[in-house]
């Protein structure tokens, strides 16, 4: 069952039954790969600019609420969702599992590797099938790259829209059984940036904590007045007509 919000169909689930439908995608004979998102404000409000964007939006096979933002949008709707689920959460939830096999795409060149590193020895026996990073205009070579190893999940770490769009766009020369976009991810498992408390993450201040680590993102910050505000209007509309 999926919750609409702000023209995005999210799917109403907790990080638990997350984890089991990825199972069930890993498992599907299907003749593309499916395609797990981790959709965020910034990238909902994408949507309501890029047709792409949203066309990929509304092909997800798995539509996750990665950001306090959605919510507290959902509550303002009148439709709560049960759990924010993250991308690393979801990650993190699957190495856990110690059944898959995994392919890390994406970040500076050397991250992708050092974070395979500081995963493969804090969780033993992670497959970790290869990695490349995302500086690459050879779309040809990285997917010979990923197909030679036949992983189960490319987790992809492009930056919010540009990895979506980039496994969606060659998802049928991937020999992967799911992609998901995770983002940030990479940085924080190979130790260059520090991801917020855990006191903070249950508060939904993990944005906040961001913001003072790195400042320069204010301008991306911006985005969730915007997109609560958004909100609001379409409750007060809806309210109207009834």
């Amino acid at each position: 069952m999926r919750q609409q919000i702000l023209g995005v169909a999210f799917d109403r689930l907790t990080l638990a039954t997350a984890v089991e439908r990825i199972e069930e995608l890993v498992v599907c004979d299907r003749q593309a790969p499916a395609l797990v998102i981790t959709a965020n404000p910034e990238m909902v409000m994408l949507a309501r600019r890029d047709e792409e964007m949203a066309r990929i939006l509304a092909a997800g096979d798995l539509v996750t609420a990665d950001g306090i933002g959605i919510v507290l949008a959902a509550k303002i709707l009148g439709c709560p969702l049960p759990q924010r689920v993250t991308g690393i959460d979801l990650a993190q939830s699957l190495f856990d599992l110690g059944k898959y096999s995994f392919f890390f795409l994406g970040a500076r060149p050397g991250v992708a590797e050092e974070a395979a590193a500081r995963l493969q020895s804090i969780y033993p026996g992670l497959k970790i099938a290869g990695w490349h990073d995302g500086y690459f205009h050879d779309d040809e070579g990285v997917i010979a790259a990923i197909n030679r190893v036949r992983p189960d999940i490319l987790l992809i770490a492009m930056g919010m829209g540009r990895q979506e769009k980039w496994f969606w766009k060659n998802r049928h020369r991937l020999q992967v059984k799911v992609g998901i976009g995770v983002g940030g991810c990479f940085d924080v498992w190979a130790g260059r940036v520090r991801r917020a408390p855990i006191w903070l993450q249950k508060l939904g201040l993990e944005w906040f904590y961001r913001l003072i680590k790195e400042p320069w993102r204010y301008k991306r910050m911006l985005v969730l007045p915007e997109f609560l505000l958004l909100a609001l209007k379409e409750r007060l509309v809806r309210g109207k007509a009834r």
